[in-house]
């Protein structure tokens, strides 16, 4: 730095490809020649998992497993296992909304055609742990000083995920948020233990990937109850604690979370 020069500011590089991609100007990436899923929409989908060919469901696996070996996937489990009260409040549903779009972001720096998928335990078709996920039981590193966490299940049987399930259409009928979300807590509860396992604690839960699937489907869930319940949200005004607006330890507030397509995405 020369003398009567103020600091420099230096740009901070991104470091996937794909961020490196991002930078280049809007102009020369449309003279350019690329491939779709290079375009990076302002919304991209989710896809429900039964639908995704056989190259959807390895691409999301690849950046899954970039992301458990490069610690990043270890780092929002421990987050998870922390008091966030993301869970028995009215954050339950705009915290974990905040918490896969961190995911997916992440997933989306490996390849940007990838998305969370949601499993729809709703539909008696996937009342159980989908065929592609059944073998794909990880080894979590975890940040020090915790262990590395096998992901473990013991699902119990299609006719108990369809009890849980039939709850659906009484809380999709709920009119305020407070008894909405209430209730799709409840069913979300119980489809953790369903899972069993890894699945059944919640400082270990997110180490399941199943766990970023049935949370996209709560989303998706709630996400269809907005739409037929404007203006119902969470009462979130508090300073601190159970009631603030602020989605720890993630620099969103809550109304910033409660349209999709702001966020960047929409389900098929």
């Amino acid at each position: 730095m020369g003398p009567g020069r103020g600091p420099q500011m230096v740009m901070a590089m991104p470091d996937t490809f794909a961020g490196m991609l991002q930078m280049a100007s809007e102009e020369l990436r449309e003279r350019l020649h690329l491939p779709p899923w290079l375009h990076f929409p302002l919304v991209y989908e989710r896809k429900d998992q039964a639908s995704l060919t056989a190259t959807e469901q390895e691409r999301y696996l690849c950046a899954l497993t970039t992301l458990i070996n490069n610690g990043f996937y270890g780092q929002l489990v421990a987050i998870h296992a922390q008091m966030h009260y993301q869970h028995g409040t009215q954050r339950f549903l705009p915290w974990h909304r905040v918490f896969l779009l961190t995911l997916e972001q992440a997933l989306r720096a490996v390849h940007p055609d990838v998305s969370i998928p949601y499993w729809d335990w709703t539909q008696a078709s996937e009342q159980s742990i989908p065929g592609w996920l059944a073998s794909v039981l990880p080894t979590v590193p975890m940040p020090a000083p915790q262990s590395p966490i096998t992901v473990v299940r013991a699902p119990h049987t299609p006719a108990g995920l369809a009890t849980i399930a039939s709850n659906v259409p009484a809380v999709e009928a709920d009119t305020t948020f407070p008894a909405f979300t209430a209730g799709l807590e409840v069913i979300h509860d119980g489809v953790h233990i369903w899972v069993g396992g890894t699945m059944a604690w919640i400082a270990t839960a997110p180490a399941d990937p199943i766990f970023w699937m049935h949370h996209a489907n709560i989303d998706r869930l709630w996400w269809q109850w907005q739409q037929a319940h404007p203006g119902q949200n969470p009462n979130l005004t508090g300073m601190m604690g159970a009631t603030s607006p602020v989605m720890d330890p993630f620099p969103y507030t809550e109304p910033g979370t409660r349209d999709i397509t702001a966020l960047g995405y929409a389900y098929a």
